[in-house]
């Protein structure tokens, strides 16, 4: 069964103990509340993390405009829809040749300055579509999601705490399931900003 933006939705209102929504459109609090934090929630989300249902690969050609000083070339970002083979990107996760031949690249604005030549191999957090996210990745955006909706509706601290924990605790079990999916040096990076983001809101 495939994820959708109503079924986060709801798992959201599930998770902060909320009645459920027929549609992101219905009348009353909730739907109004969800409609206008979902998408922002969701890339929040997966910019956080690199869910492997995420990530995606593209050969960048140089821009036609190099930057005004310092880098010689600069790659605009993908761009595409949801359901494009290269949806827009979140977040770059990596450059080819930055581990092994100490590449180095700056992103600014839609724009990854660098010295390298074209084509750019990246690999990157794309804002994929609803159907293509995984179990964890819907939950953590629905826990996600579920902080914003019980902080506005229940008003009771002791929810949004265990949200955060909840939250905390699929990041964690995500970890440990991408380790399973392959090899040590196909992970990446690692993600200095994770944990930074969790114990600011603690």
């Amino acid at each position: 069964m495939s994820v959708s933006d109503i079924a986060i939705a709801n798992r959201a209102l599930d998770l902060a103990g909320l009645d459920p929504i027929v549609s992101l459109g219905d009348d009353g609090t909730s739907a109004a509340l969800i409609a206008r934090n979902l998408e922002l929630t969701r890339d929040a989300t997966l910019r956080a993390y690199p869910w492997n249902c995420a990530m995606r690969r593209a050969a960048l050609a140089a821009d036609t405009a190099a930057p005004a000083w310092g880098p010689a070339r600069r790659f605009a970002l993908p761009e595409g829809p949801p359901t494009a083979e290269q949806p827009y990107a979140l977040r770059v996760w990596s450059i080819e040749g930055e581990r092994d031949f100490g590449v180095k690249y700056r992103v600014e604005g839609r724009f990854i300055l660098t010295d390298e030549s074209a084509p750019l191999n990246i690999s990157y957090i794309g804002r994929v579509d609803w159907g293509v996210l995984d179990a964890l990745c819907a939950d953590a955006i629905a826990a996600r999601l579920a902080i914003v909706v019980a902080a506005n509706r229940t008003r009771s601290p002791s929810i949004v705490a265990e949200l955060r924990e909840y939250y905390r605790d699929l990041l964690a079990e995500a970890r440990r399931a991408d380790a399973q999916e392959g090899s040590p040096e196909e992970q990446g990076p690692e993600f200095p900003g994770v944990p930074g983001w969790l114990e600011s809101r603690a």
